[in-house]
């Protein structure tokens, strides 16, 4: 669910330069290819126009799927009031302003923002890299793996971590050394993914967790309180981080989804076959380092690939979109009829009603979200 913020104008040319029906796919543009797989594309118009024709260089775009969205005064607002920038979860701001402002805008905000004299889709390109550390195996580690799409590479403001089993108890573990092996993960996982500079904007970090059937779990309380009295701080960001849990129990209609383990941000998903809990840390005495739990593939990735983009699998950004449109809409449902019996939601450690935190907003046929005012 990308929301993407462009001149009509830019969008328009550069469709003109990839819409040639004799034009190879590989020698298309891949911002062009880029904008052929979103839903929604938000414009500001320089000249008031309102409707797609068939004689429009956007229409090819329209046709195929993609809405066109006026935003005039959205992005024409954000060179005075950069924050704006946040409303917007997944935004990418392509924008006419200079190459100086938008990266000012990236850094301070955790967005993708660039100028439209100089734009570069490799930040969303990724890489294919794989792992699949097998049980008891050294060498891997959560820094390692996520090196390459964490905060220092890929722009975020904020970090969802999604497993159901994140609080399911190990029978093998007494509780303390449990607790204590579900924070190290949660902490190398974070500390590896939030950026490291100053931000002008809170960060948040959302946990997406269900109940375990057979009650053998830790309660939602015991990883509120870890996470904001110990994890935070250790974390040592020169920003305000806010951590809110969303505890699902087994009548949500998101409870499915948390069966499916992966980690998101902004721009990233990391996909996992079984669990969050990926490492254990050895004797740090004589530096053994991490070890794996079981035999399973990671897959950290940037929302694009160059096989996905020219339609011979899926890209990584289907996923991102699919989790990420699950997670929204249940939030809208859920800030508009909160019901307890299908969900518990925390807030950095105090247990609230949702809707204390989230509004929704209907713009003609879809709902918004959007956090209120603490």
């Amino acid at each position: 669910m990308l929301s993407i913020f462009i001149p009509q104008e830019i969008l328009e040319d550069i469709v003109i330069d990839n819409m040639a029906s004799d034009m190879e796919p590989e020698d298309q543009d891949v911002w062009y290819k880029i904008f052929a797989k979103q839903k929604f594309i938000y414009v500001s118009s320089w000249d008031e126009k309102k409707y797609l024709t068939p004689e429009d260089p956007l229409f090819i775009l329209d046709s195929s799927g993609v809405q066109i969205k006026y935003a005039t005064q959205y992005i024409e607002g954000i060179p005075q009031n950069h924050q704006s920038v946040t409303e917007y979860w997944n935004g990418i701001f392509l924008l006419d302003i200079s190459e100086e402002e938008a990266a000012e805008i990236q850094r301070d905000y955790g967005v993708i923002c660039q100028s439209v004299k100089k734009m570069d889709a490799s930040i969303l390109m990724d890489e294919g890299l794989r792992f699949s550390p097998k049980k008891d195996e050294k060498g891997y580690s959560w820094n390692f793996m996520l090196n390459r799409i964490n905060g220092e590479h890929i722009p975020s403001n904020h970090l969802f971590m999604i497993d159901r089993y994140l609080l399911a108890k190990d029978k093998d573990k007494d509780e303390e050394d449990d607790l204590d092996f579900i924070k190290s993960n949660i902490y190398d996982i974070t500390n590896a993914m939030l950026p490291t500079h100053q931000l002008k904007c809170n960060y948040t970090i959302s946990f997406i967790i269900g109940e375990q059937k057979d009650g053998k779990s830790f309660f939602p309380s015991e990883l509120s309180k870890m996470v904001n009295e110990e994890l935070i701080p250790s974390l040592h960001r020169p920003y305000d981080i806010d951590v809110e849990i969303i505890y699902l129990t087994h009548l949500s209609g998101l409870y499915t989804a948390t069966h499916n383990r992966c980690i998101l941000t902004n721009y990233t998903v990391t996909q996992l076959e079984h669990s969050l809990k990926a490492f254990e840390k050895g004797n740090e005495e004589i530096d053994e380092g991490d070890e794996s739990t079981c035999l399973q593939t990671i897959l950290p990735q940037r929302l694009f690939t160059a096989s996905g983009l020219n339609d011979y699998c899926d890209s990584p950004h289907k996923t991102h979109h699919d989790v990420m449109s699950a997670i929204y809409d249940n939030l809208v449902w859920w800030a508009n009829n909160y019901l307890t019996t299908k969900s518990i939601y925390t807030l950095n450690g105090k247990t609230i009603n949702i809707k204390n935190r989230y509004g929704a907003k209907k713009n003609g046929e879809n709902w918004s979200l959007y956090v209120k005012s603490p």
